[in-house]
């Protein structure tokens, strides 16, 4: 069996790779002699990353051009054309976006004869269905050519436990409700994004299961829930949010105001005497915010001391949970940064900028640790904080139920779809509790 996996993964988000990494592993264990390949944004760090084939989601990608010697003739006709072609910007843009559809109808012929020779395409990942990044053109577009492409092909279409919204264009609301009715199985990993595929008018069966991440396989992080004795260690997860280096929403001030709420919150912790460790698994965005608040804590601290609370980033997701499972709490602003607290039974707070870290927080049942990352203020977080170090226990108790209860979910749906026998045919309807939502289908 020839199974291939689509996510937006390749620029070192480490949610998405762990996402990935889950499936694949479980994928593995029920059908060993599966075939899996990847479709990517960056086809190379997903070889890399996951050991299997990757081809490009879009028709550029990192790496396109690397392997090709260049040609000195069409190198010197390129550079006699491009500063003619731009004294003429109608000509210039004309040809520019010829290029392109050019480009884009070489790579849907490309990725159809990919699919007509897999057995089924499985669409995974967070929020596939959303248009966040770059708007419709950029995630809902890549989801519903290739669902179009899976089924010309005649395969088996696959979404699996995503994510849907912010989804506010109509061409956006149209490629998502497409690659829905497309699909021959779908399920979100919450009811609101099950909810709000439903308002766009799509009446169709569908399901509701955690995030694939939650059946990672974590047993070798597991470590002693007794804090540190001499002093706590709390993790600050920084994230880039309306940095307009890096952020859809540029908003310098708004960003600004987020990194001084965070230094000032690092400060407060050194001197209530825990330790501080600011670690991030983001790559392409995030790095920028863990550097800025190292800079903003250098004018306070001693020099050597900066070095020691600021971790190297993570390359991988088994580095990252190393350094998770090192901490006795955390604060992040990251989806996964809370699934990966959740596994590793880690206190957490959230400083959340997105309603799936709102609604994450609230099916596991600790939302009032859940702080709006523009609206809260210092008093606020300083006395979640003190009530989430007071109940800490208790919360690692409810992680440790919680976590087990979304394990055996995901078992069950992943036994229904894989398991050789289970695989021609949709699952049956699971229903069970989690966080007080019944998980069961919509029509």
């Amino acid at each position: 069996m020839k199974i291939g996996l689509l996510d937006h993964m390749g620029y070192g988000n480490l949610g998405d790779a762990a996402t990935q990494e889950a499936l694949i592993a479980n994928i593995k264990k029920r059908l060993p002699d599966a075939d899996i390949i990847g479709f990517s944004l960056n086809p190379n760090d997903t070889m890399m990353r996951h050991d299997i084939v990757s081809y490009p989601i879009t028709f550029w990608h990192p790496g396109l051009y690397k392997s090709r010697e260049p040609n000195t003739d069409d190198a010197k006709v390129q550079s006699r054309l491009k500063p003619n072609l731009k004294k003429i910007p109608i000509i210039s843009r004309v040809a520019k976006g010829a290029l392109h559809f050019l480009r884009e109808v070489a790579h849907l012929y490309k990725s159809f004869n990919i699919l007509r020779s897999l057995d089924s395409l499985i669409i995974a990942g967070g929020g596939q269905l959303a248009e966040l990044w770059r708007g419709p053109w950029s995630h809902p577009y890549n989801v519903f050519k290739f669902s179009v492409l899976t089924k010309l092909a005649n395969r088996k279409l696959m979404v699996l436990n995503v994510g849907a919204g912010p989804l506010n264009s109509r061409l956006s609301k149209f490629f998502a409700k497409c690659s829905i009715y497309l699909a021959d199985y779908v399920s979100f990993r919450d009811v609101e994004s099950q909810a709000l595929i439903g308002r766009l008018g799509v009446k169709r069966t569908t399901h509701v299961f955690p995030d694939s991440a939650y059946a990672l396989d974590i047993a070798t992080y597991e470590i002693a829930n007794t804090l540190s004795i001499a002093k706590p260690v709390v993790g600050i997860n920084p994230i880039g949010f309306c940095d307009p280096r890096t952020w859809p929403r540029q908003d310098q001030s708004a960003y600004s105001r987020y990194m001084d709420s965070l230094t000032e919150f690092s400060l407060w912790l050194i001197s209530q005497n825990y330790r501080l460790r600011i670690f991030t698994g983001e790559l392409s965005v995030d790095v920028y915010a863990v550097e800025d608040l190292k800079l903003r804590l250098s004018s306070c601290l001693p020099l050597s001391d900066i070095d020691d609370l600021c971790a190297p980033p993570s390359g991988n997701v088994k580095d990252l949970l190393a350094e998770i499972s090192k901490l006795d709490f955390v604060v992040t602003s990251k989806f996964h940064g809370v699934i990966f607290s959740h596994l590793l039974t880690k206190p957490v707070i959230a400083l959340s900028y997105h309603n799936k870290i709102n609604d994450l927080m609230r099916t596991v049942g600790h939302s009032q640790y859940c702080l709006d990352i523009e609206g809260f203020d210092m008093k606020c977080l300083k006395e979640a904080f003190i009530s989430l170090a007071e109940n800490s226990q208790s919360l690692q108790t409810l992680f440790r139920q919680k976590t087990h209860s979304n394990v055996e979910l995901l078992k069950a749906q992943f036994d229904e779809l894989f398991v050789p026998g289970n695989s021609d045919h949709c699952p049956s309807i699971l229903k069970a509790e989690q966080g007080g939502t019944v998980v069961s289908s919509s029509t």
